[in-house]
């Protein structure tokens, strides 16, 4: 496993190199999602988490978001998953720092990833963005 620090990534984001996301209820019977920066209960940092992880058996580039309730999943790398996903009851509405919305309305339920030789199963919701394979959530 590779990880790097990335200092300032709202900035980043914000400049729409990357889509990131924090769950978070709300009325109407709606999921929504809302993006950096990390939970007020905590101390604020712009520090992050990426690096190459196996996930179903695939190398993918990976953020770790500790503020997401959820894991993500590119259009694009879900793809090279051997497996099908099953569609969500309620949809999940993501914000991104930029002020775009996404629907994530499927799940790729119980995908294996391996970080560092630790095997772990984790729910990814299908999320259109680009700039990485996987966000990790705390799910």
């Amino acid at each position: 496993m590779v990880c790097t620090a990335v200092a300032n990534l709202p900035t980043q984001l914000a400049r729409g190199r990357g889509q990131a996301g924090r769950g978070h209820p709300s009325g109407g019977g709606q999921a929504h999602s809302y993006a950096f920066p990390g939970r007020t209960e905590v101390v604020a940092s712009d520090a992050v988490i990426i690096g190459i992880v196996l996930v179903c058996h695939t190398d993918a580039s990976v953020l770790f978001d500790l503020g997401s309730t959820y894991s993500y999943v590119s259009s694009y790398f879900a793809s090279y998953l051997d497996m099908s996903s099953n569609s969500l009851d309620t949809p999940i509405y993501v914000s991104s720092p930029i002020g775009d919305s996404l629907v994530a309305d499927s799940v790729y339920r119980s995908c294996l990833g391996d970080i560092g030789g630790y095997e772990t199963r984790v729910d990814l919701l299908l999320l259109n963005m680009v700039n990485f394979d996987v966000i990790l959530g705390m799910n």
